[in-house]
């Protein structure tokens, strides 16, 4: 039987200096969460902690900056979904409209559309 051997990757420096970033940020973001709470990390909804993902720029991340995103680097935006997920932080707020309705308006949705729903993203 034939086996596989991969070489081990690593993250460009920019993504792993993120990772970092995103670390200090959750540890004192959910310093005072509950470990029930964090174990509902994907229902978990909390307005006020998705805006401040939102006010670091961890919201549309790879989207186009024209309509507000950062055009930041898919591994970029892999490094804080993997961060938040392991730290149990509460993702359901901005998740819908982060991955699945930006997604698509920026796909199939008018320039008007995009002009108006995406920056408010």
């Amino acid at each position: 039987m034939a086996t596989f051997n991969f070489e081990l990757s690593t993250l460009p420096p920019e993504a792993e200096a993120l990772r970092d970033e995103v670390r200090t940020f959750l540890k004192q973001e959910l310093a005072q969460y509950r470990g029930a709470d964090r174990a509902r990390s994907w229902g978990g909804f909390n307005r006020d902690f998705s805006r401040r993902m939102g006010e670091r720029g961890w919201i549309g991340m790879t989207w186009p900056k024209k309509y507000g995103g950062h055009e930041r680097s898919a591994l970029e935006r892999y490094v804080v979904l993997e961060e938040t997920l392991a730290a149990g932080a509460p993702v359901s707020a901005h998740w819908v409209a982060d991955r699945q309705s930006g997604p698509l308006l920026l796909r199939f949705g008018t320039e008007e559309q995009r002009q108006r729903f995406l920056p408010r993203i």
